[in-house]
């Protein structure tokens, strides 16, 4: 005779995500902050405000300064105008970079992740 065993469900359920909203300024070929602090693996909306009358800025997020990986790249916009970028945060916490590709030497920061 055989028996038929009932076990519970140990499907595990992923997590949702954190949700998080950042606001960035460029104005005057400068951020309006040097951080931006996410939670790991967070989804990232980030309302992105460009005050530089026709110079196009955007928002750029690297694994480093060096630039080798490529996190997230928001479109270029010429100001004034604001857009709004979504992207998820690295899993692994540490510190990365962020910057405006056409002006990186001037506007850059850390983008920190925890």
């Amino acid at each position: 005779m055989l028996a038929a065993i009932a076990l519970p469900s140990c499907a595990v359920e992923p997590s949702a995500k954190e949700n998080v909203t950042v606001g960035l300024t460029a104005e005057d070929f400068a951020f309006n902050t040097s951080n931006i602090t996410v939670p790991a693996g967070s989804h990232v909306t980030v309302n992105f405000d460009n005050q530089d009358s026709n110079v196009r800025h955007n928002l750029a997020v690297y694994d480093s300064a060096a630039m080798k990986e490529t996190i997230f790249k928001g479109e270029l916009i010429s100001g004034p105008k604001t857009i709004v970028y979504t992207f998820d945060a690295p899993a692994k916490p540490g510190t990365y970079h962020f910057q405006c590709d056409p002006h990186a030497s001037m506007m850059k920061g850390e983008f920190i992740v925890t």
